[in-house]
């Protein structure tokens, strides 16, 4: 029913998308600026609801063990530096400063986690979206990086509003949110840490939180550290910690 109906919805969207896009580029004659605003607003709104509706869809079908799941090395220290990259902008424009540590080399090695490059990177993103929602201008979000053992932890913390204690584990069922009335912006139908979590538990890892109302957040990505990291440790702890 989702892939039909996601199909019959996806159509008239993108036929939404494509003709306000032809009017504001003046092909049926001149716009002036009143026209090019409500154009604006109605991509914006098509955008939005073609977000939603893929989200809804990636849930459907993590739930029906549809979703491919890649199991490789991936190196962390890129992976955090690509996603810095597509953040930056947008982290910049809220006003927020945003700081990537970086983790390089353990025990000589360079540090991987296995699982699916473009599944973690979605988590992280979806991660430091959420951070980017729920922190006032002038905040902080920072994502460091530690290794116990055989497990890699990414933490996404920020200076946001916090989750109350009652919330912290309902905000991981679909179609839950926290509280509006704490929020700047609560766009979304409440998928995005019920996604990431499934995903993260399917490369064997999870997705957990600490917070403190009206101090802050932190959101744990934990995977298993790559094959050949494993492989090349004999056994032994590596410490935690974060270079930059």
């Amino acid at each position: 029913f989702l892939a039909t109906m996601s199909h019959e919805l996806r159509t008239p969207l993108n036929a939404i998308a494509g003709y306000a896009q032809l009017i504001d580029m003046g092909i049926r004659g001149p716009v002036i600026a009143a026209q090019h605003a409500d154009l604006l607003r109605i991509t914006r709104s098509q955008e939005h609801l073609m977000g939603l509706i893929n989200e809804i869809l990636n849930f459907a079908k993590l739930e029906a063990g549809a979703v491919p799941i890649a199991h490789t090395d991936v190196d962390v220290n890129e992976l955090l530096l690509g996603v810095r990259e597509m953040m930056a902008l947008q982290m910049q424009r809220g006003s927020l400063h945003y700081d990537v540590c970086r983790l390089n080399r353990i025990d000589g090695r360079i540090l991987t986690v296995r699982g699916d490059v473009d599944k973690i990177r979605q988590i992280l993103l979806n991660l430091l979206g959420n951070a980017l929602k729920f922190t006032r201008p002038g905040g902080s979000v920072e994502v460091t990086c530690d290794v116990t053992g055989d497990a890699v932890a990414i933490h996404v913390g920020d200076t946001g509003v916090g989750i109350p204690l009652a919330q912290r584990t309902a905000i991981f069922e679909p179609f839950v949110q926290v509280d509006t009335s704490l929020t700047r912006n609560a766009d979304g139908v409440g998928l995005g840490l019920a996604i990431s979590r499934s995903l993260a538990r399917a490369m064997g890892g999870d997705v957990t939180v600490e917070s403190n109302v009206g101090i802050g957040s932190v959101f744990t990505l934990t995977l298993k550290r790559g094959l050949a990291d494993a492989d090349a440790r004999d056994g032994a702890t590596a410490p935690a910690g974060t270079a930059n």
